[in-house]
């Protein structure tokens, strides 16, 4: 077979390996009779705002090595961990051509520089159409970790906008009850666990005003002065007066989801990730299915807390797979 090169390069982190990435390597082994495959260590974006969201070096090698051998292309790769921007291009006089998406050219552009330094020839820079979603934009690692879409690039704003109000059938009422995450007794316990850095998002009264206590406010608190369906008591209440942060109010009735109830969960995580100001959202009616649309749009590795009756504390540690989880439970609504 003839190819168009014959010592190609890409490089990237390929966190959260999604279908941009295979576009991108695709395309490269398409033209290349050989690739290496740069991806960056931890070096390269250590500093970046939420870089402990990145999957770990290994995960990640795994990962395209996987997809490589599925299309087919063992034994035309090399995988090499970089650790700035250059790579390998620096000390590899064969390579004949790099593959990029459009925000990586002016690197291209220093490392023909730097290659010429060195009487290398130049790459020739082929870059790749970014893969967008629905809404047009481009589908990217940190979307995915900051909870947006899914490696799809399915966004999550997308099934709450077909109607107005969201119902949970009869039917499915006792899946609802099966906890999403672990049960626990002891809220001191989940306090202490939480890793610093981590977004906590409460969802119930008493969830929000035992954490506070604790020392520990939610990020976002999500409470409707109620529980059981009953007024709190005078201390309780009392509590959430002296909850801080930006306050929001929103209409949700009991049994279901408002779209206005779901979008307004996602601009108090968005608020709060812009700002670091922690976000309290009163709901008149009932907030308690307002924990699946937190789920959704939380951050990976976010833990949003819940109370279930006679159960306990219910510890959701938000991942990929709890994503779908409630993702699919939800397409069951009304």
């Amino acid at each position: 077979m003839h190819y168009q090169f014959n010592h190609s390069l890409v490089g990237g982190t390929f966190d959260r390996f999604h279908i941009g990435h295979k576009k991108l390597l695709t395309k490269a082994f398409e033209s290349s009779k050989y690739v290496v495959i740069g991806i960056a260590t931890d070096e390269l974006f250590k500093e970046k705002r939420f870089s402990y969201l990145i999957e770990d070096y290994v995960t990640r090698e795994e990962t395209v090595v996987n997809f490589l051998a599925q299309k087919g292309y063992t034994g035309r790769f090399t995988i090499v961990p970089i650790h700035d921007f250059y790579g390998t291009s620096l000390t590899d006089s064969n390579l004949d051509a790099i593959f990029i998406t459009e925000s990586n050219t002016q690197n291209v552009s220093k490392i023909n520089e730097e290659r010429k330094k060195r009487s290398f020839k130049s790459l020739e820079i082929v870059i790749v159409p970014y893969v967008l979603d629905s809404e047009s934009e481009i589908i990217s690692s940190e979307r995915i970790r900051n909870g947006e879409i899914d490696r799809e690039g399915n966004r999550y704003t997308k099934i709450f906008m077909s109607k107005k109000l969201f119902s949970l059938p009869e039917s499915e009422r006792n899946e609802m009850r099966q906890p999403i995450g672990t049960i626990s007794k002891d809220m001191h316990d989940v306090i202490s666990r939480l890793k610093d850095g981590i977004i906590l998002i409460g969802v119930g009264d008493i969830v929000v005003t035992t954490a506070a206590k604790l020392g520990r406010q939610p990020d976002i608190s999500i409470y409707d002065g109620r529980t059981r369906r009953h007024k709190l008591t005078s201390d309780e209440d009392v509590s959430l007066f002296h909850l801080e942060g930006i306050k929001s109010t929103v209409e949700n009735p009991a049994g279901s989801i408002t779209q206005k109830g779901a979008l307004i969960v996602e601009k108090v995580l968005t608020n709060f990730r812009s700002t670091n100001i922690k976000q309290q959202l009163n709901v008149l009616g009932e907030e308690d299915l307002l924990a699946i649309p937190a789920i959704l749009f939380s951050p990976l590795q976010s833990v949003v807390l819940y109370g279930q009756f006679d159960k306990g504390i219910v510890v959701v540690e938000v991942s990929e797979q709890n994503k779908k989880r409630v993702y699919d439970l939800f397409r069951k609504f009304q």
